[in-house]
């Protein structure tokens, strides 16, 4: 029965995704980011119903597949309420635990996992029958964010990471190189042409522990270039790049 209930949420979510980006959500989620040391017992993520009426949420974790459903997912952390009732102005936390699984993610670097939030309205009601609507639109919307599940022997400092990438010029392109165990999201990286700076990264990117990417630059000119990272705060930090 549980099972049923999870999948009839989920498509019904799925089924109105495409209207999401022109809905207001109600549900807002108290964190861009969740930070799972494997040391802990729980963590949790608050949430709150800014709306006035009741909705219906839904949350699980997936290992990075956005069309996974909760059924389907084989991410090894509990979370609990999975399903709940959230009445208006009213909050709810919800507890994420990971199951003895997690062990078996690689202890030497961090694993990156998605939390999914699901925000499912009431149906309209009137104060009469002959009020009612014989059609609305009901929205879902799917609240996902990034969970980092964090070894506790790693070594170094997750909140300086972004001051260990090694930048280095190559041609007209710029390579960065993540030698932590850490995963480290840049949301811009600007460069100066001619009087404008612009932006390498509209789209942001996360660099994966002991990775390299390649950034196509726009310019010869590489003096006094800045990026900027978020932490595990979601706190946005300027940095200035030290090329070698």
């Amino acid at each position: 029965m549980k099972l049923n209930l999870s999948k009839a949420l989920f498509a019904t979510a799925l089924g109105t995704a495409v209207f999401a980006t022109a809905a207001h959500a109600e549900i807002i989620l108290h964190g861009t980011r969740v930070i799972y040391p494997s040391n802990a017992r729980e963590v949790t993520l608050q949430l709150s119903n800014n709306g006035s009426k009741p909705s219906l949420i839904q949350a699980w974790i997936d290992e990075g597949n956005p069309h996974s459903t909760p059924d389907q997912s084989k991410a090894p952390f509990m979370i609990s309420p999975p399903i709940a009732r959230v009445e208006a102005e009213r909050s709810q936390t919800l507890r994420i635990t990971a199951l003895p699984q997690a062990e078996q993610f690689n202890q030497n670097q961090e694993t990156v996992l998605w939390l999914n939030v699901v925000d499912i309205p009431p149906k309209p009601t009137a104060s009469s029958e002959n009020d009612a609507p014989e059609n609305f639109l009901q929205l879902a919307i799917r609240s996902r964010i990034k969970v980092f599940y964090r070894p506790a022997k790693l070594k170094g400092d997750a909140h300086n990471a972004a001051e260990q990438l090694q930048w280095l010029k190559t041609g007209n392109s710029l390579n960065v190189k993540n030698p932590t165990p850490f995963h480290i999201t840049l949301t811009a990286l600007y460069q100066k042409k001619g009087e404008q700076q612009v932006d390498l990264l509209p789209h942001g990117m996360m660099l994966k522990p002991f990775s390299t990417e390649e950034i196509a630059l726009q310019s010869s000119n590489v003096e006094n270039m800045i990026f900027i990272n978020i932490n595990d705060y979601g706190g946005r930090i300027e940095h200035k790049i030290k090329l070698q």
